[in-house]
C-alpha cells in the first residue's frame, strides 16, 4: 500500500516516541507524597508534549492529504458501507488464517485501518490526558477529584497500548515476511514508493 512521505515521516516519529514512552513506563518513578520523581518521568512527560504535538500534526494532515487511505479508512464505525467493507474484509481475514495464510492485496485494508484508527485514537488520548496531568498536578501531590479520573483514564490505556503495539508490529512483520513488503515500504523515505 501507499503512503506518501510525510504519512511515513509521522508514523516514524509516532512508532518511536510510543514505543519509547510505553518502555519508559517500566523504568520511571512517579512522584507521590514524600517520594521524588526520577529522570525517566521526566523524559517522560517531555516526550509525551512532543509525541502529543506529532500527533495532532498527524490528525491534521489525515484531514487534507490525498491518497489511498482517507481518514474514513481508519475510521469505518460511521459509514454504513465501510462497515460493509470492514465486515467482508474481517470474513476473508478468518478465512485466510484457517489455511494459515495471508489475503494478497494492493488496495488498503479495511481491518488494518480499523485497528490503525484505534491504535490512534489509544496514542492521542493517553497523549491528552498525560498533558492534562503535567498542566493541572501538583508535582508530589495527590491527585483527587477529576484529575484522579483523568489519571484513571491514563493508566488504563496503557496496557491497550501495549497490545496495540504487539498487534502492529507482529502483524506488519508477518505481512513482510511473507513477501507483501508493508514494512519496508512504510520506512522507504528516500525512494518515492509507486501508488498501487
Amino acid at each position: 500500500m501507499y503512503y506518501d512521505r510525510l504519512t511515513r515521516f509521522f508514523h516514524l516519529f509516532i512508532a518511536f516516541g510510543i514505543t519509547a514512552q510505553m518502555f519508559m513506563t517500566l523504568v520511571m518513578v512517579h512522584p507521590k507524597p514524600g517520594r521524588e520523581a526520577n529522570v525517566f518521568f521526566e523524559i517522560h512527560e517531555v516526550l509525551g508534549v512532543a509525541l502529543l504535538g506529532v500527533l495532532v500534526a498527524h490528525w491534521l494532515w489525515s484531514m487534507v492529504r490525498q491518497g489511498a487511505a482517507p481518514l474514513g479508512h481508519l475510521f469505518p464505525w460511521f459509514s454504513g458501507k465501510r462497515l460493509g467493507t470492514l465486515k467482508a474484509d474481517v470474513v476473508n481475514h478468518v478465512k485466510h488464517l484457517t489455511t494459515l495464510t495471508l489475503p494478497e492485496s494492493n488496495s488498503p485494508s479495511p481491518l488494518a485501518g480499523a485497528i490503525q484508527g484505534l491504535g490512534l485514537l489509544a496514542a492521542t488520548l493517553l497523549g491528552t490526558t498525560g498533558v492534562v496531568i503535567l498542566v493541572y498536578a501538583e508535582p508530589g501531590q495527590r491527585m483527587v477529584g477529576w484529575l484522579h479520573d483523568v489519571k484513571e483514564v491514563h493508566e488504563a490505556i496503557g496496557p491497550v497500548m501495549w497490545t496495540y503495539l504487539g498487534v502492529h508490529v507482529g502483524a506488519g512483520i508477518l505481512h513482510q515476511i511473507v513477501g507483501q513488503e508493508s514494512v519496508s515500504s512504510m520506512f522507504t523515505f528516500w525512494k518515492k514508493p509507486q501508488p498501487h
